[in-house]
């Protein structure tokens, strides 16, 4: 298998980059320079009209596409592995769940946290952050309430999964990325269960490649990243 990957650093693209590394799948990275403006170019709004990273081409099907969600199912059905085949309907359905959950609510309410003011403007911006920081702290302790009950390393229990580093991401962002006010850290630290799948994705090899592709020298969930000039947080 055999990908470009539409990407500029601590984007969304983060989590599929940190996929593409877990399967050990050969792509090839298009920084989309968003300082320059890249995103909104002709060339780019041709892959995504929406003009936001990621997006994913696939060179030997030939099929391009975007949404974060949408790729990390694509790889992991293109793969076969990182999620629960169709042939497991009970165990697909639980994968199913949680990804949308994650796509819809967790990653939709982590950019309205980091670009409220695109949502409700400059004079309610303070007072809506209030209202979100609640959210995330409940979408959090939804998730470790989860994963006490349903044990195992990860989200779906014993595997992992795309769904993993989605989580991750999403983590991230909410507490590092936030211009003006993120989460504490002890919005997450404070459940063991989700603190350890963090600690213990944040170890793995293909995320330590991630991070150091996009000029992050260690990987952080929870501290602010070492960044080179070339590189700025953001979430999209």
């Amino acid at each position: 298998m055999s990908y470009i990957l539409y990407s500029y650093p601590d984007c969304a693209s983060h989590v599929v980059r940190m996929v593409l590394e877990e399967l050990g799948a050969t792509y090839r990275d298009e920084n989309v320079d968003m300082r320059a403006d890249a995103h909104h170019s002709d060339e780019f709004l041709r892959l995504n009209p929406r003009g936001m990273v990621p997006v994913l081409a696939d060179l030997e099907t030939g099929a391009t596409l975007s949404e974060t969600g949408a790729i990390l199912a694509y790889l992991a059905e293109r793969s076969g592995r990182l999620a629960p085949p169709i042939t497991a309907p009970e165990a697909r359905a639980i994968f199913l769940q949680w990804l949308y959950f994650i796509s819809n609510t967790l990653h939709a309410d982590a950019q309205v946290q980091y670009y409220t003011e695109r949502y409700v403007g400059d004079e309610l911006a303070e007072e809506s952050r209030a209202v979100i920081h609640q959210r995330m702290r409940g979408h959090f302790a939804m998730i470790e309430a989860s994963l006490a009950d349903r044990g195992g390393d990860w989200l779906l229990g014993g595997d992992l999964s795309v769904c993993d580093f989605y989580l991750g991401g999403c983590a991230r962002w909410s507490l590092i990325a936030p211009r003006h006010a993120p989460l504490e850290p002890e919005a997450v630290t404070s459940h063991p269960h989700l603190n350890s799948l963090l600690e213990r994705l944040e170890a793995r090899e293909s995320v330590v490649r991630a991070f150091a592709a996009e000029g992050t020298e260690r990987s952080s969930y929870f501290r602010a990243p070492v960044r080179s000039r070339h590189t700025r947080v953001a979430a999209h």
